[in-house]
């Protein structure tokens, strides 16, 4: 999972191209081929999230704890 923070770019996930900009979210398949660059007058900033697939498949909004 990434999340763009700041800026814009895009990314090539098994050869399609996804633009992305900031408060962009993006799921990737753990097993699929993929390229992230910024924009030629944009630097970019995401993070990324990893989590095992399908590991998040029984939780739900109600498991989590808002403050």
């Amino acid at each position: 999972i990434y999340g763009v923070i700041s800026g814009k770019g895009k990314a090539v996930i098994d050869g399609e191209e996804v633009a992305l900009a900031e408060g962009d979210w993006l799921r990737v398949a753990p097993k699929a081929k993929r390229q992230f660059s910024a924009a030629a007058d944009s630097g970019i900033t995401f993070v990324c999230i990893q989590v095992k697939e399908n590991s998040l498949g029984g939780f739900t909004a109600d498991d989590a704890v808002v403050y």
